[in-house]
């Protein structure tokens, strides 16, 4: 069973253990998100999916079965049986490798949809949606781009050369 040690005891001994100081540097960030989620989403997300395994098995079987037709194509044989050896092999390698790849493709998006789930459970920032939307008015967006998904350029945050009003003729 373990013991308890009282915690002026380990205090002492983590002062004798350590004769260094810890040095922690920390740099300030505006906000931090937290997610929580249910035991069977960690569980989900440290499973990962098969997806990996399949793509892995579909590469190694298509690629063993294209060998097999390149050897039937160049290669002349002397037993029949090995022939057939040749061909059983590219026909497995090939359905087995498709099978893998499709099965592959629909499971390929299932730790993506688990962690799209978590992170809808805290909706977008207003603050910071409202900031992004005040930046845009004031930068005088002519084009009539609006909303793109470009972020603007450091000199349309900071101000350029031409902020001041246009000449007129």
């Amino acid at each position: 069973m373990a013991e308890e040690e009282p915690i002026a005891m380990a205090q002492n001994n983590k002062q004798l253990d350590d004769s260094t100081p810890l040095r922690v540097r920390r740099g300030r960030v505006e906000s931090v998100d937290l997610y929580e989620i249910k035991d069977t989403e960690l569980d989900a997300l440290e499973k990962g999916t098969p997806a990996d395994l399949q793509l892995n098995f579909a590469i190694f079987l298509l690629s063993l079965a294209f060998s097999a037709i390149a050897s039937l194509e160049t290669a002349t044989f002397a037993n029949r049986s090995i022939e057939t050896t040749f061909i059983i092999i590219a026909v497995v390698g090939i359905l087995l490798g498709a099978y893998l790849m499709i099965a592959w493709w629909r499971a390929r998006s299932e730790v993506k949809e688990l962690c799209k789930k978590i992170r809808q459970r805290i909706p977008p920032d207003v603050l910071s949606l409202e900031e992004e939307d005040e930046g845009e008015d004031e930068g005088g967006d002519e084009g009539g781009d609006e909303g793109g998904d470009e972020p603007a350029s450091m000199a349309d945050k900071a101000g350029g050369v031409n902020d001041g009003p246009s000449p007129k003729d």
